[in-house]
């Protein structure tokens, strides 16, 4: 029986005496209607002054129903009403504040009784009197006591068994089968973009999403044939977009894989959520316990989780089997992991800028700052290494910030410095998780207050699939930024799928055209699709930076293109500060190699 609720002294006025459309009542019957309890309040003639949502539930009759009637003329049956009205009586005179639990027998709308324990709680005196009575229902002990089972072992969205039941389920066939032949096989499936539903068409809509898919995961796991290849032991919901699948028998591994190609084809077609077709995709992860190798089910998890986080890092839509090269893959994330917490600290981290030229006479205009790691074991490590392990960490944040400190301070010195080569300004590449982060903005600002740095000579690079992910919340921190004075710029054009309305909303100043289709202005076709975006690029006012450039064939084409800047190894590989000072000399600016007539 639920007591939670704080008895209010006689000694204050309470519920009696108070405007029941004032704010504070409101809120009770809020709290009111969380309650577990049915709840039920009259005055001290028995007239109905109070009924909240449990009550609706339980007894069949609306608040608006009963409220200002007396409750013997519906909930008290006829029997009960003079025992009732000595009870008033009692209140009336004698103010009780507490009646000890009891059983009663009351009325259900539809006209079956309701069989039920209360508590009431009095207060007031006189006129003022308020009865509140907490109510529930008496049912079959073995009933409600397998049913808060069901409720502790399963998710309440879809109805399937959730991970604790899972984890039990996958301990005894990890235990069988250390004691018998056969193996275990551990399927993870996460949705593709399930960020984008729930944000773009909201909750509801992403819960319908996810008890759709949890239909298609169960016809997929129950065959035409009893007993085919693919069929699972347990299909459950770890949580979110998560789901598991759990596989026991001499062919686990192979059941595994051929239940995920059913999965597959079964998700190819469109799911009707929210009154709209959506099309979803999943990344899969499947381990085993091959020769008895994986004996506890924790590690057997982090195993499949970790195929499935491969199959994401490859584009989703696939399906990635646990093995020895993942295994050492993991490994060597994990230490990399690790080291990188201490890399700060250790000032191990260091900057590198890359010079950007402009395409008509090869003037330094810029440089791109480039965050390298010089390892204590494997020295200088390249960003392809670590950059993915820090975002995935989170590690990404301190460090982000402590590229924002170092590149604005350097910019601050080269101003200080009069120089008006590669220091003329500086970019700065912002990554997914860090335009995400709430502090993102204040981190910039900070930067640039502390260094005394222009902000008009500090571009920000952003990605273009990290626009994309969440292109409302993006636009919003791209304007907050953009009232700092900063520069802004959409980096690795042409890697993403960006949405042209966005694109045009979007407050950049310029669009950096990806290595990858430099490299192939050789390729029949290759100098439209980046005369397209230099193209379009200017259409929208950007100015086109060209990414990657390494030969004198490929910048002659950027300059046929009407390309405005680009940097690659032609013109320099990315150096330190001094360097830099030493190879274009302070306070001037030099044509480098390759860079035209």
């Amino acid at each position: 029986m639920s007591e939670r609720i704080v008895h209010i002294s006689k000694r204050r006025t309470g519920w009696a005496g108070v405007d029941p459309t004032a704010p504070w009542r409101e809120r009770l019957r809020t709290v009111l209607d969380l309650s577990r309890d049915a709840f039920v309040e009259t005055d001290g003639d028995g007239v109905v002054t109070e009924w909240n949502r449990q009550a609706e539930l339980l007894f069949g009759w609306g608040r608006d129903d009963v409220t200002g009637r007396p409750v013997d003329s519906f909930l008290v049956p006829s029997r009960y009403v003079s025992r009732l009205n000595a009870e008033l009586g009692r209140a009336r005179d004698s103010g009780v504040e507490r009646t000890a639990p009891r059983e009663l027998l009351l009325n259900h709308r539809d006209g079956h009784e309701v069989h039920v324990t209360s508590t009431a709680y009095v207060v007031g005196t006189g006129a003022e009197l308020r009865i509140g009575g907490f109510m529930q229902e008496l049912g079959d002990a073995a009933a409600a006591e397998e049913a808060l089972a069901h409720a502790y072992l399963h998710d309440s969205l879809t109805g399937l068994p959730n991970r604790t039941l899972f984890t039990y389920r996958l301990a005894y066939a990890l235990a069988t089968a250390h004691n018998q032949s056969g193996s275990v096989a551990v399927l993870v499936l996460d949705l593709d973009r399930f960020k984008a539903v729930n944000d773009g068409l909201g909750h509801e809509v992403g819960d319908e999403l996810l008890v759709a898919v949890a239909t298609r995961l169960v016809s997929a796991a129950v065959p035409d044939n009893p007993g085919a290849a693919g069929t699972p032991e347990l299909v459950a919901r770890l949580g979110g977009d998560e789901f598991l699948v759990l596989f026991h028998g001499e062919a686990a591994e192979n059941d595994a894989l051929t239940f995920s190609d059913r999965v597959m084809s079964a998700l190819a077609e469109p799911v009707m959520a929210g009154g709209a077709e959506i099309f979803v995709s999943a990344s899969v992860g499947i381990a085993t316990n091959k020769a008895g190798s994986v004996s506890e089910p924790t590690p057997l998890l982090s195993n499949a989780d970790a195929a499935m986080h491969q199959a994401k890092r490859r584009g989703g839509r696939r399906v990635e089997v646990f093995g020895e090269a993942l295994r050492l893959r993991v490994l060597d994330r994990m230490n990399t992991e690790h080291a990188l917490h201490w890399a700060l600290e250790r000032r191990e981290l260091q900057l590198l800028y890359q010079p950007v030229v402009a395409m008509d006479d090869g003037r330094p205009v810029a440089s791109e700052a480039l965050l390298r790691w010089d390892h204590p074991e494997q020295g200088l490590m390249s960003p392809d290494r670590f950059i993915p392990v820090a975002e995935e960490s989170g590690l990404i944040i301190p460090i982000g910030a402590w590229v924002l400190d170092q590149a604005c301070a350097q910019l601050a010195r080269w101003q200080q410095g009069g120089w008006s080569g590669t220091g003329a300004a500086v970019e700065v590449n912002l990554s997914a998780r860090q335009i995400d982060h709430p502090g993102i903005v204040d981190s910039v600002q900070r930067a640039l207050a502390e260094s005394g740095a222009d902000p008009a000579r500090l571009t920000l690079e952003i990605t273009e699939s990290a626009l994309m992910d969440d292109a409302r919340s993006a636009l919003r921190v791209l304007h907050s930024l953009k009232d700092l004075g900063v520069a802004l710029a959409i980096d690795d054009f042409g890697t993403g799928y960006s949405s042209l309305a966005y694109l045009q909303r979007f407050p950049l100043d310029a669009l950096k055209v990806d290595k990858r289709f430099v490299a192939g202005l050789v390729d029949p076709g290759g100098p439209e699709i980046v005369g397209a975006v230099v193209g379009l690029a200017h259409a929208l006012g950007l100015e086109v930076i060209a990414e990657g450039v390494e030969t004198e064939r490929q910048a002659e084409e950027l300059r046929g293109l009407g390309c405005d800047y680009a940097q690659g190894y032609l013109f320099s590989r990315p150096l330190r500060p001094a360097d830099l000072a030493i190879r274009y000399g302070r306070g001037r600016s030099r044509r480098l190699a390759g860079a035209g007539a």
